[in-house]
């Protein structure tokens, strides 16, 4: 008599998923039958509230919270033989009130506009797992109303560590940058935000994980690891002068570290960014480097081959596509360009060191909305859900 799976014992089920460290396989897990679904929360963040305190102290912002929800970016990839068809870029997951959406794979805000509601069932469709995002507060408010500037976070990128060890048992942590500057964290049991003493004096700009490991970056290219004590464990020293905005990203086994400038000096003081500095309205350029951890250094990378970076609001992740690459595609909110390009995306060529509007290259364009025909006739428009 054939076993039947579905009748698998509830605590089983929570055992097998936990050791599904890949959030697409945990996906596919909860895709399979009712009963597997059942079994895990849709909102399983390792044990990590989804409310957390606005502040890193126990004064005055005690009583705010900032809601914490993660978004899971993919590929959705042509079938073997029609390789020919392009793939098609999304992110997933749930807005204020906890209802699933398509979200634009570039920003933090925007939503793709679902004229008709629609179900992906990853378990009929290919799909490549290129990451996710955790957004700290609310939305479309990019921030929240703060108390006590200095005392508050700056919920723009935050990562989720869940193989963090704290010397006693596996330990869930998130990692995020305050006001100031400085590092902060959260780990599962805290009941607010610690900050972590630097061993820099210079503000840090990005954080992200790294084999597992959490790693953070500052405004001249210094790195450091946060390690289970909460030091800092010193992975490249500065040596990186230039450029404004400094973001990291793993890619293919390798971290990357995206570095911005501007062709073109036009500054506008009458437009101002969230800083409140004024606005450079240039041509943006792009450099890429490479971490050599046994050398302690950055390389220039010139040359990416088929892979292809993508810069959002909070999140940066990269793609390998064949026949295409080298390049950087950016939402223009990262600069806050005073002149943006269609759609407000843009491409940088890493070979002709030029930037031009993503609707001068279709292979790189009809990666987003709307969906590629291929895919629209794999889905089902007739249920009310995206199947995640």
């Amino acid at each position: 008599m054939a076993a039947d799976w579905s009748q698998l014992p509830e605590d089983l089920l929570q055992q097998i998923y936990q050791k599904l460290n890949n959030q697409f396989y945990q996906l596919r897990f909860r895709s399979v039958c009712s009963p597997w679904r059942s079994s895990i929360s849709k909102n399983h963040l390792n044990n990590l509230p989804t409310k957390l305190p606005s502040s890193c102290s126990n004064s005055n912002n005690t009583s705010i919270t900032l809601s914490l929800s993660k978004r899971s970016i993919f590929l959705i990839t042509p079938p073997p033989n029609q390789q020919t068809l392009n793939p098609w870029l999304i992110k997933i997951g749930p807005d204020s009130n906890n209802q699933t959406h398509l979200w634009h794979p570039l920003s933090r805000d925007t939503q793709f506009p679902l004229y008709h509601p629609i179900i992906i069932d990853f378990n009929q469709i290919s799909v490549r797992d290129l990451g996710r995002e955790f957004v700290i507060g609310n939305f479309p408010s990019r921030r929240p109303l703060y108390i006590d500037c200095n005392n508050s976070l700056d919920p723009g990128k935050v990562v989720v560590c869940d193989t963090w060890h704290n010397g006693i048992d596996r330990c869930s942590l998130l990692l995020t940058i305050h006001g100031t500057g400085e590092l902060a964290i959260f780990r599962c049991g805290d009941e607010q935000w610690t900050l972590i003493p630097s061993i820099s004096e210079f503000p840090y700009t990005d954080v992200c994980m790294f084999n597992g490991r959490p790693i953070a970056v500052d405004i001249f290219g210094e790195v450091v690891e946060v390690r289970p004590d909460l030091s800092l464990d010193l992975v490249v020293e500065h040596g990186m002068y230039g450029g404004k905005k400094k973001v990291l990203v793993e890619s293919d086994g390798e971290l990357l570290l995206l570095v911005s400038g501007h062709l073109s000096y036009d500054y506008d003081d009458s437009v101002l960014d969230d800083d409140g500095e004024g606005i450079y309205d240039g041509a943006v350029q792009i450099d890429v480097f490479r971490l050599d951890e046994k050398e302690k250094k950055w390389l220039h990378v010139k040359d990416l081959g088929n892979r292809v970076l993508f810069w959002g609001e909070d999140c940066a992740f990269s793609a390998s596509f064949i026949g295409n690459g080298n390049c950087v595609i950016f939402s223009d909110a990262v600069f806050r360009s005073v002149h943006s390009a269609e759609l407000g995306i843009s491409v940088f060529h890493l070979d002709g060191r030029c930037t031009s509007p993503l609707s001068d290259f279709p292979c790189y364009s009809n990666l987003f909305w709307p969906a590629p025909e291929w895919v629209k006739l794999n889905i089902d428009n007739s249920r009310v859900c995206v199947l995640d």
